[in-house]
């Protein structure tokens, strides 16, 4: 039987699934990962190649008033050789759309090709979701569409647990070293900083939907130059 580390459990808000999920190495040198997704009622387990998970309830629609139920994880398979964020609806959609599913390449920083994800937590008053690499990468991720909003290199020490901010809805982390790293979103400047940023697809358009689906500040001339179209 092959040793495995368990570095996270989480069970969604609804109380229907659960995963669990634990790293290993099968030749003492690379490192591995299992998540077993299972479902409570039905009693049916999903197996994935996944680094890191958590559980979230946002809207990912125009339709605000509905909470998507999802879960978001970064998988690697065996036979990969890049690391994907895929964020996945396990709950009921919006009335009238499709669950919701992305995928998109983990954007690994050029000095870090081999980093592999070891942490996450979802940020639903902002829509975003947040992770931290083995080598002290953290990453910030817009759920609906799987746009890298943002990525920096905040410590050198292996992060090796993290809690949302229930206050701030933003994520705290403590590196093997012990020093405490409080992560949050400046909602004044985010979607500016989302507008501006030359790296986000379509980064005007996505800023605006989310500065709406969240009634977040910093979009005024976006939406006067909207109505006067």
């Amino acid at each position: 039987m092959m040793a495995c580390q368990i570095t996270s459990y989480d069970v969604d808000a609804d109380g229907q699934w659960c995963y669990l999920l634990g790293l290993y190495s099968p030749d003492n040198k690379s490192l591995n990962a299992r998540c077993q997704l299972y479902h409570l009622v039905q009693k049916q387990a999903q197996i994935l190649d996944a680094y890191a998970a958590c559980f979230t309830q946002m809207p990912v629609t125009d339709n605000v008033g509905h909470k998507n139920s999802l879960i978001a994880f970064c998988q690697k398979k065996p036979d990969e050789s890049v690391h994907k964020l895929h964020v996945m609806e396990v709950g009921n959609p919006a009335p009238g759309a499709q669950k919701h599913r992305v995928a998109v390449d983990l954007q690994m920083a050029p000095d870090a090709v081999q980093d592999i994800p070891v942490l996450m937590q979802a940020s639903p008053k902002y829509g975003l979701l947040f992770i931290m690499t083995k080598l002290g990468y953290f990453f910030m991720y817009e759920a609906s569409t799987g746009a890298l909003i943002y990525r920096q290199r905040i410590t050198d020490q292996l992060p090796f647990v993290c809690v949302r901010n229930g206050s701030t809805d933003g994520m705290i982390c403590i590196n093997r070293a012990g020093q405490v790293h409080a992560i949050n979103v400046d909602a004044d400047n985010l979607i500016k900083f989302m507008a501006a940023a030359q790296h986000i697809p379509n980064g005007t358009d996505l800023a605006f939907k989310i500065a709406a689906r969240f009634s977040l500040p910093g979009a005024d001339d976006m939406f006067t130059a909207k109505f006067n179209q």
